[in-house]
């Protein structure tokens, strides 16, 4: 049965050594607690230093995924991380994940397709979507905002996904604040994912501030989710890592006996005409 891990980083914003320093010990926790994959937040190496992506951003392979690489190959796990891409072949910056074997080949990559607010600014949105056989399960990666889209996850599921993959870096501001918006809906949302998909959702969030002007707070609840809805490890706060072994034979029973979802989805109606006057 496979261990996950997913993890929380307080970014150091802008210093991407010291946080891929960081991440190298958390790989070497999560494999000493008998994780055979390890997630990571989103733009975990430069936090969202947006004005300063030229100098912050990097190819894809670089010099991040060789030593995250190296990592994997040292502990034997797969990687996955959120990171800042340059490609340098166009100029476009990309808000991208990549997904590293246990022998530091890189699997996949990811550019998020849906940017958000600032991210428009500067990002260039990716236009595919990010399914990979990880050999114990077929993955399904999206970064952060993605999730809101309740079609776009569930293609991913529609075509095969027993796991999503979520680096996020999911935050709370002083205007979140004064709509009294709770950063509970995050934990809310992964669940939905979760449940109307019936699959296995693991999301690595960001802890604290990662802007630096100090405006992007990000909220922690970095979560392992069952299908069914089960919290099967989190992080609420602060730094660290958590692990739950994950069954995927349950799923296609947890479908049968509670939850027909998928078989569901498609179902046709007839919807009232659009001139009704609202």
């Amino acid at each position: 049965m496979p261990r996950l891990a997913v993890t929380q980083i307080a970014c150091a914003v802008g210093d991407v050594p010291k946080n891929v320093e960081k991440a190298c010990d958390m790989i070497a926790e999560a494999a000493g607690r008998g994780a055979n994959l390890v997630l990571f937040p989103e733009m975990f190496t430069t936090g969202f230093a947006l004005r300063d992506m030229a100098r912050l951003a990097e190819p894809i392979p670089g010099p991040t995924t060789r030593r995250l690489g190296d990592a994997a190959i040292r502990h034997g796990v797969f990687v996955v991380a959120g990171m800042a891409e340059g490609d340098a072949r166009t100029g476009r910056f990309y808000n991208a994940s990549v997904v590293l074997s246990p022998s530091g080949d890189l699997f996949a990559r990811y550019r998020k397709v849906y940017l958000y607010l600032g991210e428009r600014d500067v990002m260039a949105p990716g236009d595919e979507a990010c399914l990979v056989d990880l050999g114990f399960a077929t993955a399904g990666v999206t970064i952060c905002y993605d999730f809101i889209f309740a079609h776009y996850v569930h293609g991913l599921a529609a075509r095969g996904a027993e796991l999503l993959l979520h680096p996020t870096a999911w935050v709370s501001t002083d205007d979140c604040e004064r709509w009294g918006y709770s950063p509970m809906a995050y934990r809310a949302q992964g669940m939905t994912r979760a449940l109307e998909n019936s699959v296995y959702f693991a999301s690595s969030n960001l802890w604290g501030v990662c802007d630096p002007a100090g405006n992007l707070r990000a909220v922690g609840q970095s979560a392992i989710i069952a299908p069914w809805g089960e919290i099967l490890a989190e992080i609420p706060s602060g730094e660290g890592v958590a692990v739950a072994d994950v069954n995927f034979s349950l799923s296609p029973k947890w479908r049968e006996e509670a939850a027909p979802y998928l078989a569901d989805w498609d179902r046709e109606v007839r919807w009232p005409p659009s001139d009704t006057g609202r």
